[in-house]
């Protein structure tokens, strides 16, 4: 629910300890209680709408005798709950007969309880917040799994620390889920190593492997701030949602393409992400991510495709006077 479309409309939201209520004037509502630490909306036949007077109740039996003429609360529960704002009620009237609202100046300062209840939809995000201006500023993570199928070495997630400056991801197969933590210690080691900065805020969601209390000490005791997403908003954490899904897709096309076992799932994953980090993105000014830790654009010379056939050459001390001397093999990966 909208608290500030609430407090816009010319209501008072207070929380209490264990309650929440809404007030206008000398009108006060429950409007729901406290769980834990979050306030659930009341769902009780009391919550219809928040109005000054009975007027509403007294318009029920307008709608009972089916009159032409009523309030705009009662035509919205007549006409199940549509929107009714001024331009939809112009529309409406005058493409029907017999509908007559006689408030639409009002129109604007009613909240319906049941709509909040029912209908009610989360908002898309479309406001874009302030982005990291240096390295490792903000590096965003998020955990993909479990996969049907494990690694040759028995993994079946795996994690993605992305810079949000640069847009540099780094990708660690898992086994198990606790395993994000010492993931994530080692790489502050080497990303801080390499560009001279400090991770100074990492955004994940509220997965158990971010939120146990290992985890939390962790990052207290390196001076990290944790931005928590709220439930159900994969939104608020995209760039790391869009990362792991880059990953997945690309990994999913060098497997069907190559035709190898999805026992290999895990090295398509580290050649997507090692190939993503030298392709310039248009998202950050057409540079790549290692040029943004290095100065210098990548090479990709030495990429070849993904499942293709190379020769490994033997050394003669590790064979035979008439042994081949090279050995068939699949490509994948890149150390």
């Amino acid at each position: 629910m909208s608290v500030a479309r609430i407090v816009d409309a010319g209501y008072m939201v207070g929380f209490e300890e264990s309650v929440c209520n809404v007030s206008k004037d000398v009108m006060r509502t429950e409007l729901g209680k406290r769980n834990r630490s979050l306030y659930h909306v009341a769902e009780n036949k009391e919550f219809q709408s928040y109005e000054e007077n009975t007027s509403h109740q007294t318009n029920l039996g307008l709608a009972r005798n089916q009159s032409p003429s009523a309030t705009l609360e009662t035509w919205h529960g007549r006409l199940c709950h549509r929107t009714l704002d001024s331009p939809a009620v112009n529309y409406s009237s005058s493409k029907v007969r017999d509908m007559e609202v006689s408030n639409t100046s009002v129109a604007s300062t009613k909240i319906c309880g049941v709509c909040a209840l029912g209908p009610q939809h989360k908002e898309a995000e479309m406001k874009a917040r302030e982005k990291g201006t240096e390295l490792l500023s903000v590096v965003h993570s998020d955990l993909c799994g479990p996969m049907e199928t494990a690694t040759l070495n028995g993994e079946r997630y795996f994690i993605t620390f992305t810079d949000e400056m640069s847009g540099r991801v780094s990708i660690s197969l898992l086994r198990t889920k606790d395993r994000a933590l010492s993931q994530f210690q080692a790489y502050p080691s080497r990303a801080e190593k390499a560009s001279g900065k400090m991770i100074k805020a990492l955004p994940t969601d509220g997965g158990g492997e971010y939120l146990n209390k290992a985890f939390k000490k962790y990052l207290v005791a390196a001076g990290i701030y944790h931005i928590v997403t709220p439930p159900y908003s994969p939104s608020r954490n995209g760039l790391a949602e869009r990362m792991n899904r880059t990953i997945m897709e690309t990994a999913r096309c060098l497997l069907l393409e190559s035709q190898i076992s999805f026992k290999f799932w895990g090295h398509a994953a580290l050649t997507a992400a090692h190939v993503h980090n030298r392709l310039p993105s248009r998202s950050h000014n057409n540079t790549s991510p290692i040029a943004f830790w290095t100065g210098k654009e990548p090479s990709i010379g030495h990429l070849p495709v993904f499942g293709s056939t190379p020769w490994l050459h033997i050394p003669k001390e590790m064979r035979r006077k008439l042994a081949a001397k090279s050995l068939k093999g699949i490509l994948v990966g890149y150390e």
